[in-house]
């Protein structure tokens, strides 16, 4: 729901709320519009009906939302420590070089480091942090090309290449978990749905001519809350369930001793 973004989650939260108890009112006073034009007593018991149909209606749509934001979320959270692992491990078959290739290369890789976390961080911007990346895989290949070249063709120098080959694997399918967001229409007819069915609500709920305020209002918050969890984990690195980068870090701990 990338469309969502611009717009800060607590903005939408307290957005949401008021406009789903101004559904519940609007359809609280068509109720009454209706009653006094006579309408069937049947209705009220059809209204009724329908108000549960579309709340198991939403209800669905949220377990099925969630249940694919959650998964994504767990995904780009796999990422991080497969990245921090590809990281480590070709910091430390770097060693194999002869110097100054060896500390060059683990230069470019804390570098390489510092920025992924500096981004998922929000510290940078992330087509910074992509282009750089991308600058940096190309400086750590030209490497590996290099002593390659001058006869270092030996299994020790296959295994770095591949270390820096799934490095550089790694980054892609990080990305791609990354972008991979809820489709917007599902998160529209989400919204669309939630706002039909407290209209429908305040429709049933006029019955006896009375408000139920007190109830109306915390249905909406808990119901809102719920779908708040769902943009939440729709955001990696904003609100308060963003992907930890603790991975990452422990990685930079390990190597801040030796990069000097």
């Amino acid at each position: 729901m990338e469309f969502l973004d611009i717009i800060p989650i607590w903005v939408f939260f307290a957005g949401m709320v008021i406009v789903v108890l101004a559904a519940s009112e609007l359809g609280f006073y068509i109720g009454i519009r209706l009653q006094d034009r006579g309408s069937n007593p049947g209705e009220s018991r059809m209204t009724s009906s329908v108000v549960g149909g579309m709340l198991g209606l939403v209800a669905f749509l949220m377990a099925f939302s969630i249940g694919m934001t959650i998964e994504n979320h767990g995904e780009r959270k796999t990422m991080v420590v497969t990245e921090a692992n590809a990281i480590g491990v070709a910091w430390l078959r770097a060693g194999f070089l002869d110097e100054p290739d060896s500390k060059s290369l683990r230069v470019l890789l804390r570098e390489y480091a510092e920025i992924r976390m500096a981004a998922a961080n929000q510290k940078i911007e992330l087509a910074s942090a992509l282009t750089r990346s991308e600058q940096l895989h190309g400086d750590m290949w030209i490497i590996i090309e290099r002593n390659v070249r001058q006869g270092n063709d030996t299994d020790v120098m296959v295994s770095l290449a591949e270390a820096v080959n799934d490095l550089i694997t790694t980054h892609s399918i990080r990305i791609t978990a990354a972008y991979k967001r809820l489709p917007g229409i599902l998160g529209i007819i989400l919204i669309m749905s939630t706002i039909l069915s407290f209209l429908l609500v305040g429709v049933a709920s006029s019955a006896d001519r009375k408000r139920d305020t007190p109830a109306i209002f915390l249905f909406a918050i808990v119901f809102v809350a719920v779908l708040m969890i769902m943009v939440d984990l729709d955001r990696p690195q904003e609100g308060t369930l963003t992907v930890g980068q603790a991975a990452m870090a422990d990685v930079l701990r390990q190597i801040e001793p030796f990069s000097h």
